[in-house]
C-alpha cells in the first residue's frame, strides 16, 4: 500500500543584519516581503514570522471549516475570521507565541436551533483537524470563538 504524500516548497531570501530584509517566493511565484516584525523592533511595511504563521492558521482553518461544512450539508455562505496570537517575553529572554485566537463569523443561508448547533460544532471541529493547527498543539494555546450569523431578508 502507497502512502500519500505531498511536499511543498518556498525560497527564502535575506539580505542584511538582523534590520534587513526577506523575500519569500512561492511555488505560484508569488513574492512575499517579510522581516523583524515592528512591534518588536522592526521596519514597518513588511509581514514578519508571526503574520505568516498566523495566515497559515486562519487559511488552513478555512479551508477545513468549508469542507467540514460541505460533508454535514451546512448552508455556509461565508466565511470572516479575525485572530490574533500572543507573544510573550520567555525566562531565557526569548519570545514565544502562547497563544492563538480565532474567531470565526459564519454566515448561513438559513437555520434552525439543529443547524446552528451543527455549525458551532463544525466550528470547534475544524481546528482541531486543522493540519497547521495540529503542529501547533502542545505548544500554543487555540482557543476558538465561534459566532453565527443568518442575513436578514427584506420583506
Amino acid at each position: 500500500m502507497s502512502i500519500e504524500k505531498h511536499t511543498f516548497r518556498i525560497e527564502g531570501l535575506w539580505a542584511g543584519n538582523s534590520d534587513g530584509d526577506g523575500e519569500l517566493h512561492t511555488e505560484c511565484n508569488e513574492v512575499w516581503n517579510f522581516g523583524v516584525p515592528e512591534q518588536t523592533g522592526g521596519k514597518p511595511g513588511r509581514s514578519n514570522p508571526e503574520e505568516l504563521l498566523l495566515g497559515a492558521v486562519v487559511s488552513c482553518y478555512c479551508i477545513t471549516l468549508s469542507i467540514w461544512a460541505e460533508k454535514r450539508r451546512l448552508p455556509l455562505v461565508k466565511m470572516e475570521v479575525d485572530a490574533s496570537c500572543d507573544l510573550e517575553r520567555q525566562a531565557d529572554r526569548s519570545l514565544q507565541i502562547v497563544r492563538i485566537d480565532i474567531k470565526p463569523r459564519l454566515t448561513l443561508t438559513s437555520t434552525d436551533e439543529r443547524t446552528a448547533a451543527i455549525a458551532m460544532d463544525t466550528a470547534y471541529k475544524a481546528e482541531s483537524h486543522c493540519l497547521i493547527s495540529k503542529v501547533l498543539h502542545g505548544n500554543v494555546e487555540i482557543k476558538v470563538e465561534p459566532e453565527i450569523m443568518v442575513p436578514e431578508t427584506n420583506n
